[in-house]
């Protein structure tokens, strides 16, 4: 009696019973980002203890080898982020900026375009310029209203000071998490252990080696198929001329990090830029991106990232969707991943319950 009077509380108070509990991981955001770093920081760091441990540091202190480990773990993320900012963000900056400048002549390349195309199917010209104007003169009600753009102006300075202090926070615990992540383990499993039937603590250790195995593979994956994908896109726009390769090839790259539906955003966008530049080159670029994702999706991903998620397409695409409609981008990003542990888990469970031994005839 008393569980259906908490599941009828429970319905009857959904609403804000959602709200106060992502008021309240709302409150622990720099915890889930140091727990984000931790995680994608910490295969480069075991893998630089290990180093350690079998050269110049055989016989030290456990201690300082992994102290010396995480410095050097967030001295080769800070080495390669300064790099990204010094030499790439410029030159994209530059991309960018050339494409804006150059933005109304291939307004004018789009207009003669849809004219063309309104005159072969015998329609009226169709006037872009009216669109355009219309842009302009909300982008000018905008400019005009410079009280709202001052508290948008103080909005976004008192956003950026505030991700900044919740990245320190976030830095200080991901540190702690990778120094003792072991102790931290093995304070959890002593509670598990401690306070639930055994075969309780099983099922958890078991759930956790699947989500952190499926989390690991996802995450290391992506990351690596979008710097592959970005690569070779940027190498194969410079061979073939085609305009704006470091603008592209990053928009690729980063779009690539969203699973199956990632390709087809970035390569509109591209080919849509295209279009306005040069239709003939926006067509070939679309055939050389698809001859590419073929080439990165069924050679070189798997020889360099190993086998997939082994999730079906169809609960990639629903957990896009979902993952979309829940949390946006960031939704689709840990979406796939979700539904990958919720597949492994229901296969595992169906083929152990299904298994001859557990069949009664």
């Amino acid at each position: 009696m008393s569980y259906a009077a908490v599941l009828i509380l429970l319905v009857l108070n959904f609403s804000p019973i959602v709200k106060a509990l992502a008021w309240f991981l709302s409150l622990l955001k720099p915890l889930w980002i140091g727990i984000a770093l931790a995680f994608i920081l910490h295969k480069p760091c075991i893998s630089i203890e290990r180093y350690l441990k079998k050269t110049i540091l055989a016989k030290s202190n456990p201690v300082l080898i992994r102290s010396l480990a995480i410095v050097k773990t967030y001295f080769l993320a800070l080495m390669l982020l300064l790099i990204l900012i010094l030499f790439v963000v410029p030159q994209l900056i530059d991309s960018i900026h050339l494409f804006s400048s150059n933005l109304g002549s291939y307004l004018d390349n789009i207009q003669s375009l849809i004219n063309r195309g309104a005159a072969l199917i015998e329609v009226n010209d169709v006037d872009l310029s009216v669109m355009i104007s219309q842009v302009f003169e909300s982008i000018s009600k905008l400019t005009n209203n410079w009280g709202g753009l001052l508290s948008g102006i103080i909005g976004i300075t008192a956003g950026v000071f505030g991700f900044l202090a919740n990245f320190l926070i976030a830095l200080i615990f991901s540190v702690y998490l990778l120094a003792g992540y072991e102790r931290i383990l093995d304070n959890l499993k002593s509670v598990c252990w401690t306070y639930l039937p055994s075969r309780t603590c099983e099922k958890i250790v078991y759930i956790y080696r699947v989500i952190t195995d499926t989390f690991d593979k996802y995450v290391y994956g992506q990351l690596l198929e979008a710097v592959i994908l970005g690569t070779l896109c940027f190498i194969g726009m410079l061979v073939f001329k085609f305009e704006y390769p470091l603008m592209i090839s990053t928009l690729i790259g980063v779009t690539a990090l969203l699973p199956l539906v990632g390709a087809y955003i970035g390569g509109s966008i591209a080919f849509l830029a295209l279009l306005m530049i040069s239709p003939p080159q926006a067509l070939w670029f679309m055939v050389f991106l698809v001859i590419l994702q073929q080439i990165e999706g069924n050679i070189i991903y798997p020889r360099v990232v190993g086998n997939s998620l082994g999730l079906p397409g169809i609960w990639v695409l629903l957990a896009a969707i979902v993952g979309a409609g829940v949390a946006g981008p960031l939704g689709i990003l840990l979406g796939v991943p979700t539904a990958a542990v919720l597949y492994i888990l229901l296969k595992n469970d169906v083929k152990g319950k299904s298994s001859p031994g557990n069949i009664n005839c």
